[in-house]
This record gives structure tokens, sequence and C-alpha cells, in this order.
């Protein structure tokens, strides 16, 4: 592909400079300290959220215990912190253009930090069970939105590396460090939950993000350019970036209606009304608008292909279907943990191979498509599988299939935009939005085939069944959308 090779298509100067005037490129030692603190940045800008959201799903029952709330309203609660993320992301195009992302990271540090601690204090002073269950409703979704912002901060921090080499491997800890989060969180829970409390837990948590502010703080002495004004392009007019804000607004106050009442309800339809009307004009400004080369071509594509994949590779149907067919809950949190494994192992695997053979980046997109691809094949048969003695290997192995191929896809999606972001920083938050965006709009379109496939009266595992046949048609435009971004580069 013309236009996808991992190395930046900059010059020698400008790979020195990394579009900021007067900056150079750091000489050893130095080079290992801007690595080591890039490593820690991209570990905990993109993991974060992870453990905070994590935190909350593995352990839902305990945390009902623990807020004096029902189960309802922690699945409540955990929208609320989803609904922060997304809507933060959604605004971190907007941000990125008005400051530096090392400010923007800097910024949602002290963010995540006063409203964790915020939370936590108030858990520990023993207040009345309403005030508990309000201050973790408007603690967790701020603290997590802000958590959101890190991990294009990260991202973009990330694309000013001195070298390709260090901007292929950064990026591969990036993109390796949400499922990380993953396999961190239900230790953290089953060891320090139970022996601190959720107070003191979370009041601990509040200060990892105070840790990345250090490393935030360091970044601008071992590496100077970092702390430069007004290097980012202003390539996308504000009304536009507002727009997008006011339409995923609008699209998560539907489906957090849906959610907490149905579909069909008279306010859902209502916010579903605005989030369509907001939409078509989202879409007209665009039609209008005139965008960058960077931000268009093959690398449009892919970013699209990452935000396709997310609707089947979410994890949530094929878990629900296990439980509903009563199989033992630590063969299902086993069965999660080795996914996050695969996903990190693919993560790392495609990151190697085109570290070492960047021509091959192309045929590697394709090939992880396909074994995501053959992995949600494998689920898609889940209700036809009856003999027990399938079940430990099939089941453990299904998903994880299906997170290596993902989590391959994810990285060299991401290795394409960096190359491109140092002259665009805003590109550095498109990866996020994808993944975020595309895993919400993923859940409620399928959530909507299982209502309306329960309402046609084909039964539970009917249902599931037209999800996962779902999930596989998804998966099969990611293939072909990898094509196309192939095709479009050799165009140009």
């Amino acid at each position: 592909m013309a236009d996808m090779p991992v190395a930046p298509r900059m010059s020698p100067a400008q790979d020195r400079t990394i579009a900021h005037s007067g900056s150079t490129r750091p000489q050893p030692p130095a080079v290992a300290v801007v690595f080591a603190l890039l490593a820690g940045i991209a570990l905990l800008g993109n993991g974060l959220k992870s453990i905070v959201s994590s935190s909350v799903l593995v352990s839902e029952a305990d945390f009902a215990a623990w807020l004096g709330i029902s189960t309802v309203h922690v699945a409540m609660l955990l929208e609320s912190i989803i609904a922060g993320m997304v809507v933060a992301l959604a605004a971190s195009p907007l941000l990125l253009q008005r400051m530096h992302a090392r400010t923007l990271g800097i910024l949602a540090c002290v963010a995540a930090s006063v409203a964790f601690g915020t939370f936590a204090l108030v858990d520990l002073s023993g207040p009345a069970p309403w005030l508990r269950e309000v201050s973790a409703f408007g603690c967790f979704a701020f603290g997590a939105g802000a958590l959101a912002l890190l991990a294009p901060a990260a991202q973009a921090l990330v694309a000013l590396a001195p070298t390709p080499a260090m901007r292929t491997s950064l990026t591969s800890l990036w993109t390796g460090a949400s499922p990380a989060g993953f396999l961190v969180a239900p230790q953290l829970v089953k060891v320090l939950l139970p022996v601190l409390g959720i107070g003191f837990y979370f009041l601990g948590f509040a200060t990892l993000p105070l840790v990345m502010l250090v490393l935030l703080g360091l970044l601008g002495f071992a590496l100077p350019a970092v702390r430069a004004e007004g290097i980012t392009v202003s390539a996308l007019p504000q009304r536009l970036l507002l727009l997008f804000v006011a339409a995923v607004i609008a699209f998560e106050a539907w489906t957090t209606a849906g959610s907490v009442d149905r579909y069909g309800a008279p306010v859902a339809l209502l916010l579903l009304a605005a989030f369509l009307a907001t939409a078509v004009v989202l879409i007209r400004a665009v039609r209008r608008h005139t965008f960058p080369p960077a931000l268009t071509g093959s690398t449009g594509v892919l970013l699209l292909a990452l935000f396709v994949l997310q609707f089947p590779t979410t994890g949530f149907f094929d878990t629900a279907f296990l439980t509903q067919q009563k199989f033992a809950r630590a063969f299902i949190a086993d069965r999660a943990t080795l996914a996050a494994a695969a996903q990190i192992l693919g993560t790392f695997v495609a990151g190697m191979v085109v570290h070492r053979r960047p021509a091959s980046q192309p045929a590697l997109l394709l090939t992880f498509a396909v074994i995501a691809l053959a992995g949600l094949a494998g689920i898609a048969a889940y209700p036809w599988v009856t003999n027990p003695l399938y079940f430990p290997l099939y089941f453990l192995w299904t998903p994880a299939v299906e997170g290596f191929g993902a989590a391959g896809v994810a990285v060299l999606v991401c290795l394409a935009v960096v190359r491109d972001a140092p002259l665009h920083p805003l590109l550095a938050a498109l990866p996020s939005i994808a993944i975020m965006l595309g895993t919400e709009f993923g859940l409620e379109l399928l959530q909507l085939v299982f209502a309306l496939t329960g309402a046609a009266g084909v039964g539970v595992d009917g249902s599931y069944g037209a999800i996962f046949a779902a999930q596989v048609l998804f998966a099969l435009a990611v293939p072909a959308l990898i094509i196309k971004a192939h095709r479009r580069g050799e165009s140009r």
C-alpha cells in the first residue's frame, strides 16, 4: 500500500523537528529517558480507563453491596461511566485543536484524581446512602471521562517520539494497554477491594493519574519539543466538532433511556428523534467541508474499518449467552482473562512483524482481520454446540482467536494513523474515538437485534443466533474495507 508504511512520510529534517520549531532529536542517553517516559504515558494513558470501567464490570454484585444500591443501579452506574468516556472522547478533537496534548493530559490527570479522590473521601465519611450513590454517579462519570481523554493525549505524545522504531514500539504498547487494564482490574478487585473497602480502593486509584502527571512533567524536560505551543493544525471548524459532540450526547441519551426503560418508550423515542435530527445536520455539515488529505484517503477507510470491527468484537453477548446457559462464573472469568491475554499477544506480534517488515502491513491487516473473523465464526456456532466434551477447549479458545486478530488490526490501524499524527495532532484522537464509539454503537445495534428477534417469538437461543450471525456479517465488512484502503493508497 503506497501510503500505509509504518515509517512517516517526512524528510529527515521534519522527523527531527516533529513539526516543532527549534526542537532537535535528543541524543543518548536522553533517547532512553524519553522512551521510558513515553512508555509509562502510553501504558497509563490507555490503561487507566479500562481499569476503572472493568473494576465495576467484574463485580457488579459486590459494588452493589458496598455502595448499598441495587444491581440495576450498578448497571446504570456502568452506563454512566461508559457515557462519560464516549462524550469525552468525542470532545477530544476539539480540545486537541485548542491545546497541546501534554496540556490536555495534565488537566485530565488533575480532573481524574480530584473526581475519584472526592468519591473516596465522601465514602469514608460515612454519608447517607443517597449521598454515596449520587457521588458515585457524578464522580465516576466525570473521572472516567477525564481518564478517557488521556488515551488520545498519550497517543499524540507517542507520535512525537524521536524515531520511527520508537513510534512503532510505543504505539503497540499504547494499544496493548487497554486489554492489560482488563487483565489487571479483576485481580485488584479480588485482592484489594475486600481488604481496603471501596473508599480506600478508589483513594489509592486516585493516585495513579498523579503518577502520569509526574511523567508528563518530566517529559517536558526530557523532550522540550512537547512544551511548544501553537503546534496543532486547525483542520476542522469548531462548529463541525461541536455538532459531532452534540450527536454523540444525543446518542448516549437515547441509549441510556432505552436501557433504563425500553426503546419504545415515549422518552426514548423523543431522544431518538433528537439524535437523528442532530446526525442529519452533522452529515450535511461534513459533506460541505473539505478535509485535509491526512484525514481522508486510505487512513480514513482504515479508521472506518476499526470502527466497524468493534461491532462484532464487544465480547458482551457471547458472555451473556454462556451466563444464560449456566456456565460457571469462574469458567467465564478465565475465558475473559485468556481473551485479554490473546489481545495483548496479538498487539505485540503485529507490532513486531510490521517493525521488521514495514511493507507487509497491508497483508498483515488482512491476515489479522481473517483471524478475527474465524474466531467470530466459531462464536456464531455456540447455540449449536451441545457436546459437553468440547465445552472447555472450544468456548475458551474462540474468543482468544477473535481477540488476537482484532488486536492485530487495531495496532496496525493505529500505526497508520501515527504516521501522520505529528503534522495533524487531532488524528491521534481518532483511533480512540473509533474504538469507543464503535463499541457503543455495536452494543446498541445488537441489543436492538436481540429485542426485535425476541418480539418475533424466535426464543432466546434464536435471538443469540441472530446476534452471532450479525456479528459475522459485520466482521466480513472489515477485510473489504482493508482492501478498499489498499487500493485507494495505491491510486495516490
